[in-house]
């Protein structure tokens, strides 16, 4: 009869980032974020926004990270702009006192939700049809709250928002009639003008969508009701919307993390905004000399959602495709020849994409972890 094996040994646990740990020590792949490079972009975004006269209010979706927005408003933002109801509540969990939720609610429990984070911050909602105010009134005036509310006006992007001019008269009128509600201002996205190029036609693009928004500003006012609120710019174009009369906040928050969307397309690597998200990821394999394999695939990050992802520092190296959990990538002759176990920094396509992937940054200052930054807002989807 065989005589019994003796126990095997445990194995040893994946190790978590944890404060103090080196760029060495960390398993990969990991989601990092250079806090230098970060902050680095967030005074130059605020710096550019408030000489134009305005206030900031970065939206939140591609980080989903009450820490990050804490830090934000260190550096000069006023609040935050959400896309959920899930995540304004993450933040007021988290102490931001003033969110702005900018897509319409159009269920009585998403309204309610709303409703009861007014008695610990200002969170805005909006409408575009007089569908939503009747729905925010109703259940405004049932708990006994005031909701401020914003117009939502289509700019150009051809998503949501009311036509601009009289249509979004008539949703302001709804509003500031409407118990339980206060009219609290307008808001527009013209997203579709952020890879505009070169830059005078990014330029005059963003003036044409503006002037959608002033108009209506205009009538609004010119009708007796006071507009506190005139919302819009993104990353790509906040160098043109900050300096615009008229609008009052940007939204642009895209530009604090940077990628490839923002830096490659909308050309904010050319105003000096530095690369602080990437992917620390291990080439686990080498197949032929033409292929490099990494433990970053599509769980990872995105590829082709705006542009491609790149492998930082590597010129000659370009990604094929990803797959679950590989990253298949493609090496020119000449480039450097990666070998099985080398570290490498990989900058993703959007962030937005990458980011949710996750459960928490690394937050790196230097080479080693300074803060582990949890993304609360991971999955909050209604």
């Amino acid at each position: 009869m065989p005589s019994p094996r003796p126990p095997l040994a445990p194995t040893a646990p994946p190790v978590p980032p944890a404060m103090g740990m080196t760029r060495a020590e960390l398993d990969t792949p990991a989601l990092l974020l250079d806090l230098d490079r970060f902050e680095a972009n967030v005074r130059r975004l605020a710096a550019a926004i408030t000489a134009g006269g305005k206030d900031w209010r970065p939206h939140s979706k591609g980080h989903k990270a009450p820490w990050i927005a804490r830090r934000q408003i260190e550096l000069g933002a006023i609040g935050v702009t959400c896309a959920k109801v899930s995540e304004a509540e993450v933040m007021v969990d988290g102490g931001v006192l003033s969110v702005l939720i900018a897509n319409e609610l159009a269920s009585r429990r998403a309204v309610e939700r709303a409703a009861r984070l007014q008695e610990r911050a200002e969170v805005f909602i909006c409408a575009d049809d007089p569908f939503h105010v009747q729905l925010a009134s109703d259940v405004a005036t049932e708990l006994g709250v005031e909701i401020p509310m914003i117009v939502d006006i289509n700019v150009g992007m051809e998503r949501t928002g009311v036509a601009p001019g009289p249509p979004a008269l008539a949703i302001a009128r709804a509003i500031d009639r409407a118990p339980g509600l206060r009219l609290a201002g307008i808001m527009g996205y013209e997203g579709h003008v952020l890879t505009a190029w070169p830059n005078e036609e990014k330029r005059d693009q963003t003036i044409a969508a503006i002037a959608g928004l002033i108009e209506s500003r205009r009538l609004i006012e010119d009708d007796g009701m006071a507009v506190g609120i005139v919302s819009g710019g993104g990353s790509g174009n906040y160098m043109f919307a900050a300096s615009l009369d008229g609008l009052t906040e940007l939204q642009a928050g895209g530009a604090c993390l940077m990628d490839q969307f923002y830096g490659t397309l909308c050309h904010l690597d050319e105003l000096g905004f530095e690369y602080a998200l990437t992917i620390l990821a291990t080439v686990t394999s080498r197949p032929t000399s033409e292929r490099v394999i990494t433990d970053a695939g599509f769980k990872t990050l995105s590829a082709g959602e705006a542009g491609q992802p790149i492998m930082a520092g590597q010129p000659g190296i370009e990604l094929e495709y990803l797959s679950a959990e590989h990253g298949v990538w493609r090496r020119e002759a000449g480039s450097e020849d990666l070998k099985i176990g080398t570290r490498v920094e990989i900058i993703p396509d959007y962030h937005d994409t990458t980011t949710f992937r996750h459960d928490a940054f690394v937050g790196m200052r230097g080479d080693i972890v300074e803060a582990v930054i949890p993304l609360a807002a991971r999955g909050k989807l209604t």
